[in-house]
């Protein structure tokens, strides 16, 4: 006779009869079956939280967990559609540094972190003016057509008394604005302003240059 796996498990009577019974066993085994999926799922449930090896599926709420869904999903009280353009490899990066990036939010070096994980780009760069609570954000021109999910994450990140605009860098990589048509080739505008923000805010001593770790 067979071993039934599930039959150990079943009241007496079903163990005793079981040994005459091939329906009992045949059910018994059946029974058991159905069960496999489900052990499956429980042996292995640490990975339905690991945000490198959870399905497509779960990242969603896994970003709502980490305090994410803001901007990996189109409205924070769904989890269903595509993420705004934030590939599912990024997604996962962002959801395993969600702590770091916690911990640093509203530095300029927890922002340019952020940049850099959701775009998985380099060469961004960072200038604050600490005397008109003003920052600049600059783009390297492989992230223009990524801008909206910049502008997104530098209006989501930036401390609230801070103004900020979002700025291209030339093609060659240096630091000054991009030309208008160099943004313009991506669909999105140059840079876009906070309407509160004065029209010329005098610069610091230093420059307002501040050095990211």
């Amino acid at each position: 006779m067979a071993s039934v796996p599930l039959l150990p498990l079943l009241p007496e009577v079903f163990q005793v009869c079981a040994p005459a019974s091939a329906p009992l066993r045949a059910i018994a085994a059946v029974a058991g079956d159905m069960h496999v999926p489900i052990h499956e799922v429980l042996d292995s449930v640490d990975r339905l939280v690991d945000p490198f090896r959870t399905p497509d599926t779960l990242l969603g709420y896994l970003s709502r967990w980490v305090d994410l869904d803001w901007l990996t999903l189109p409205d924070p009280g769904s989890v269903e559609g595509a993420a705004l353009g934030i590939p599912s490899v990024r997604q996962r990066d962002l959801i395993a540094n969600a702590a770091d990036l916690s911990a640093r939010r509203g530095t300029p070096g927890g922002l340019l972190r952020f940049l850099q994980l959701a775009t998985g780009l380099e060469g961004f760069e960072i200038d604050v003016d600490p005397s008109s609570f003003h920052l600049q954000v600059r783009i390297p021109s492989a992230a223009f057509d990524q801008i909206e999910i910049v502008r997104r994450i530098v209006w989501g990140v930036k401390p609230a008394h801070v103004t900020a605009e979002v700025l291209g860098k030339d093609k060659g990589g240096a630091g000054g604005p991009a030309v208008a048509s160099d943004v313009a080739e991506s669909g999105a505008a140059a840079a876009e302003t906070v309407p509160d923000r004065p029209s010329a805010p005098p610069r610091s001593a230093s420059g307002g240059k501040v050095e990211i770790p």
